[in-house]
Parts: C-alpha cells; structure tokens; sequence
C-alpha cells in the first residue's frame, strides 16, 4: 500500500517567491533502494495516479516530485547544473526543446518510445506525452443571456458589449513568468489575426495576470473573473465538470495544442529508474490513466475515451493547430523574439497593478 503522499513546501535559495515550488514525496513501501527525482509543471492532482501506480509497481523506489510554474522550471533546472534531476516534464515546449537542443538531455529508445507518433519524438532525447488545447473559459452566472463566443472575434465582442462587466474581470496567463503563458501567447501573435486587438482589449481592460491555470480557475468559479483565456483545456474541463458554471470554449478560428513532454537529463542520477519512469508514462497503462484519473489528453493512438490527442487531431475541421514539436520553438527562445513580444505586452498593460 502506497503511504499518504506527503506535501512540504520548500524553500528556495534563489530570488523566486517562497512558494514557487512544491515537493510531493512517495516514500517507499517496501525497504528503500533506490530513488527518483522530477521535476515537473503538471499540478501534482493531475499526475498523482501515474505517479502512485508506478511506486505501487516498484515499491522500493522513493518517488520524489517537484511541482514548478514552467519557467521556474527551466531556470532551477540550469542552476542547478552540473547537478541534475532524473527527469524533466513540462508543457513549455520551447524551453524543453532549448535544453535539449543545447545538450542536456540523454537518448533514450525504447518499446514504448517507438510506440508513439513521429511527430511526438525528436531525435529520441524530448518525448511528448499528453496534448493541451490551449482554451477560453466563461464563468456564465455572471454573465448571462449571451452566447458563448465561438472565436477569438466574437470574444472581443463580447468584451467591447460587457465593458464594464468584464473591466478588471478578464484573467490570463503572467506571460513575462510563465513559460506556457509565453509559448501560447507568441502562437497567437503569429497565428492570430485578431492578435492586435486583443493585447489592445486586454490592456483597456485590465486584465489580470496569474501564474498557473489553477489559480485562473479558481478565480473564475468564485466570480473574481469572468473571462480566462489560454488556460490549459485539461485543467478547464476537469473544473467544469464540478462546477457548471465554468463553460470551456475551444475557439474555432483556432486552437493552440500544446505537448507536454519530458526528457531525461544526461546528468540523471538514477537512469535506471528515470527509464522505467518514462517507459510507464508512455505505456498504454500509463496514458489511459492519464486520461481516466485527470483528464489529461494522453498522445497515443490507441488510448480509448473521449480526450485522447487521437479524438482531438481526428474531429476538429482544422480548429486544432498543434504547436509541432521540433528546432522552429527556438525562435521563441531568441532573446530579441521575446523582448519584442514583452515590450508590447508591458506596453499595452502599463495601466494594470
């Protein structure tokens, strides 16, 4: 039996807020042998059953999970450097595929890996293993007796028609601190063509900044918000589905798909068990309880349910635009890219805080 996963907060010797990470341990049930270390960007809920189901299956290892925002994530991760985890999971795909790319990830091949798609392998090092629509959430007790916005058009509608509804109310990611946040918002600016007005609509507006889907949702069901946007889709419907209130719109102009994905660091500690580790997340075990303990949208094909990247790539009409994963993120990474892509953010929110 798998002891009660233990949460402590800890403390961080860089200047980074107190509680920008979270450790989850997973004591050994059986005499300890050995250990594994992640450090991950999935809230601990949504990943907790893999996790617990692979310490039921190898009870002698301690499991040891860290939870970060995703840009934390990656600047712990260089710190620590020559010093490394044993595995790395997050859904800011440019900044994995930067790491990998820039030598600190290991190779790995395996069954489970030749079983996924081509397009969620690169080069055998970075391995996606869930999708995530990027998604528009709507708390519609607040605002009623309106249609739901269908597009990225319609929601700055609907903005412009509730003014003074919405003024405040409007909830998106911190994009300077969040490494998702950024990814999803540099998609939008190239793919969007109402990108323009947006950043123009959410700055007149106020829109607040939040660090995590979590904390977006929150304020959403408590009303605090009334329009979040580029939330993560999983996170979204899960809230949905114990709230009713919360309505999850996929825009039809276009939704972003955004990879989880995780690689093994060259410097891991514990390979062994960093393999075993990443074998089971891929394995159809491991993804079908992805997708039936949290809702998450698991990459293989052959996952059976409803939020499988399958259902999502097969019906969509082209609604669905997966961000690919491969050396075209790099351009996010560019210093120059971001600074612009900041600049006109800080730029057009000066009037918010």
């Amino acid at each position: 039996m798998i002891r009660q996963a233990m949460l402590a907060l800890v403390l961080m010797i860089c200047n980074v807020p107190l509680q920008a990470e979270t450790l989850y341990d997973l004591p050994a049930s059986e005499q300890p042998e050995s250990q594994l270390r992640i450090y991950g960007a999935a809230d601990y809920p949504a990943i907790a059953a893999v996790l617990q189901q692979f310490q039921k299956k190898y009870p002698r290892i301690s499991v040891h999970y860290t939870e970060f925002n995703t840009r934390v994530l990656y600047q712990r991760f260089l710190e620590e450097q020559p010093h490394s985890v044993d595995l790395v999971l997050s859904s800011a795909m440019d900044l994995q595929i930067k790491l990998v790319n820039d030598g600190y990830a290991q190779p790995h091949l395996s069954l489970e890996t030749e079983r996924l798609p081509r397009w969620a392998n690169w080069r055998n090092e970075i391995f996606g293993f869930t999708y995530e629509p990027a998604v528009i959430a709507i708390n519609s007790d607040v605002i009623k007796g309106e249609d739901l916005p269908r597009s990225r058009s319609e929601l700055l509608s609907l903005i412009r028609r509730k003014s003074d509804l919405v003024k405040g109310r409007i909830g998106t990611f911190d994009i300077e601190r969040v490494g998702v946040g950024y990814l999803t918002w540099a998609n939008d600016r190239k793919q969007s063509g109402s990108y323009g007005r947006m950043l123009e609509s959410f700055g007149t507006h106020q829109a607040r900044r939040f660090p995590s889907s979590s904390s977006m949702l929150k304020a959403l069901a408590s009303g605090e918000i009334v329009i979040a946007y580029n939330l993560m889709g999983s996170y979204a419907l899960a809230a949905a589905k114990k709230n009713p209130v919360i309505k999850v719109i996929m825009p039809e102009d276009y939704t972003a798909l955004v990879m989880r994905s995780a690689f093994i660091p060259r410097k891991a500690q514990n390979l062994h068990n960093a393999r075993l580790f990443l074998n089971y997340l891929l394995s159809l075990e491991g993804q079908q309880l992805l997708s039936d303990s949290a809702s998450l949208f698991p990459i293989r094909d052959d996952v059976t349910g409803m939020q499988t990247a399958h259902t999502l790539l097969s019906s969509s009409q082209g609604r669905f635009q997966p961000i690919p994963l491969g050396l075209a993120l790099l351009v996010h990474t560019d210093q120059a890219k971001r600074r612009l892509i900041l600049d006109e953010w800080d730029a057009a929110m000066k009037s918010i805080d």
